[in-house]
């Protein structure tokens, strides 16, 4: 069988829509705390994202998830501080996507791509604590929980908590150095 192509691709304004529809999906609006936007708001979001680690001026970037051609989610990393080291990441999928490992994928994609800036030692995600797919693939990549905030934010009209999840370069460095022995 062949192996899912998945990619991450450079968001651009022409995915605007799709990530609108994404967003507007009964399984979005039950586990991530959205914030209300506009079609404008979301492409302005695109506009002040990049998809280059390289680019000195970035303070967050944003990338879509291409499976076989399509767009089936988007993964981000946001408040950049070069200073501390650190960078907050999220990511979604279309509903029909999900529970087939592709986020675990995706974001791990991204994690690579983030820890390829040498000054970056922390990247951390939050999930809500009924988000237990979301917390698998924090468990897999090798995130730590380290906490909760309690009645942080508000889903589908229901205060929820929120856990934060670490992951640190040394930790994600060794994660790669078992799997790649592993491999061989």
């Amino acid at each position: 069988m062949k192996t899912p192509d998945l990619r991450l691709v450079p968001a651009l304004p022409e995915h605007v829509d799709v990530w609108m529809a994404m967003r507007d999906e009964p399984l979005s609006r039950r586990m991530l705390p959205l914030e209300p936007t506009t079609r404008e708001g979301l492409l302005e979001r695109i506009r002040e994202a990049s998809a280059d680690v390289t680019d000195p001026s970035a303070k967050g970037f944003r990338w879509m998830v291409e499976l076989d051609g399509r767009i089936i989610g988007t993964v981000s990393a946001r408040d950049l501080s070069r200073v501390q080291g650190r960078i907050e990441v999220g990511y979604m999928l279309s509903g029909e996507y999900v529970g087939r490992g592709l986020g675990t994928r995706a974001v791990s994609m991204m994690v690579e791509r983030l820890f390829s800036m040498p000054f970056l030692y922390r990247v951390w995600l939050g999930t809500a604590a009924d988000n237990l797919a979301s917390q698998g693939l924090a468990r897999k990549l090798g995130f730590t929980l380290e906490g909760v905030m309690r009645g942080h934010y508000v889903v589908d009209g229901t205060r929820k908590d929120q856990q934060v999840w670490g992951l640190l370069r040394p930790e994600w460095e060794a994660k790669r150095a078992g799997v790649s022995s592993l491999a061989r």
